[in-house]
This record gives structure tokens, C-alpha cells and sequence, in this order.
């Protein structure tokens, strides 16, 4: 072993796709997938749900893999993510006046066709809002 304890690495990651996903971060930039923008979810004093794009293409899984949370309100509210009129994906408590932020490195996965949403409780005195990140293959 080399001086400092570490031994040489012979074979270093390749740094080009060759289409076998050999290079975990070029295939996360070519299959990123995020909303055009931040959405708001909730208005003063009343809940909400917001649509995060499109529904998945034909033959595609989106997997949305980070949230951001921002409750601007001066109460706790609860944020959901679901396929639009379905199922629940996740639920996260955003205290008042705080930002919050789920990842997970696998997702949360919609099929081809599903639209992907987020929903709120009330807030009093304030707005939700929520951007999203993940991909799309």
C-alpha cells in the first residue's frame, strides 16, 4: 500500500456514457426532470392542488426524487404528493414559516399517463409553495 494508506486505483470510472449507465451522474443530466417552475399550492386561507407538469409520456416512468416545501403561512400545513385525482406518494408536515426539503434517491415513481400533483392543507396568512426535481426514463 502507498504511503498515507490509500492504494492506487488501476481502473478509474469511466468519464463518457457508453449507454450502460457506466457514469451514474451523466445519465442523471440526461434524464432530469423538473416543472417549469416553482408552483404555489395554497392561496391565503384556503387549501390546494397543483398539477407538476404534464402526464408522463407513453412508455416512461418519472420518478420524482426531491421536493422543496415552503410554508410562508403562520400555521403547520400538510403537503402531498399524488398522481393527480389517485394515489398518495408522500406526506410531509411543513411547520410555519419554514422550508423543507425530501429526497430520496429512489423517488417516488408515476407511470406512463399518470400526472404527478401536489396538494396542501390551509394556511392562514400566507401561501404553499412547492418545486420538485427528479427524472424521467
Amino acid at each position: 500500500m502507498p504511503k498515507g494508506g490509500l492504494a492506487r486505483v488501476k481502473n478509474p470510472l469511466p468519464t463518457q456514457d457508453t449507454g450502460l449507465h457506466t457514469n451514474p451522474e451523466q445519465w442523471l443530466q440526461d434524464n432530469h426532470w423538473e416543472p417549469a417552475a416553482e408552483v404555489t399550492v395554497a392561496a391565503i386561507g384556503v387549501g390546494g392542488q397543483q398539477d407538476l407538469g404534464a402526464a408522463v409520456a407513453g412508455g416512461e416512468v418519472r420518478r420524482i426524487r426531491e421536493l422543496t416545501m415552503r410554508n410562508d403561512g403562520s400555521n403547520n400545513t400538510v403537503v402531498t404528493l399524488l398522481v393527480s385525482g389517485g394515489a398518495t406518494k408522500l406526506t410531509t408536515d411543513v411547520p410555519a414559516k419554514t422550508t423543507r426539503v425530501w429526497s430520496s434517491p429512489d423517488g417516488r415513481s408515476f407511470a406512463a399517463g399518470q400526472v404527478s400533483a401536489v396538494q396542501t392543507s390551509d394556511v392562514t396568512g400566507g401561501s404553499t409553495y412547492v418545486s420538485a426535481s427528479g427524472v424521467e426514463e
